[in-house]
């Protein structure tokens, strides 16, 4: 069985009423549901029920290519994405070379937080008296 096929039918095991190329796989599946189809994947490419080209014996290598392969199908397979064509954010070349700008979405900023010392040497006269008497 290909991989895509098996994806396919796993994703139709867990949701029974799912309908291809209309319903969006990935919005439906719980997180429990899809720990079940990576698992179940990797168990027929370990067991040489779904095609693999790789050495099947090092269980690792194999447990990591199962989980991130369903992935991808559930993103990019058709028939699990409601039928839309998958498009990747876009990188910086395509836009300067596209004129295309990107949609704004919030980015995760790192905020600084000061140090726990106060270097005295940076205040004032009257602010290092008092800071004096904090302490």
């Amino acid at each position: 069985m290909t991989q895509k096929d098996a994806v396919v039918a796993e994703v139709k095991n867990q949701l029974p009423n799912f309908v291809p190329y209309k319903d969006n796989a990935i919005l439906l599946l719980s997180g429990t549901q899809l720990e079940i189809i990576k698992t179940n994947i990797y168990s027929g490419i370990v067991n040489s029920t779904i095609d693999y080209s790789k050495d099947r014996s090092n269980t690792a290598e194999v447990r990591a290519y199962a989980r991130s392969m369903v992935m991808n199908h559930i993103k990019k397979a058709k028939e699990l994405n409601g039928g839309h064509v998958y498009q990747s954010a876009p990188t910086n070349s395509s836009i300067i070379s596209n004129n295309v700008y990107p949609i704004s979405r919030p980015v995760r900023v790192k905020v600084k937080i000061a140090p726990k010392g106060v270097n005295p040497d940076l205040l004032p006269d009257d602010l290092k008296e008092y800071v004096k008497t904090l302490v």
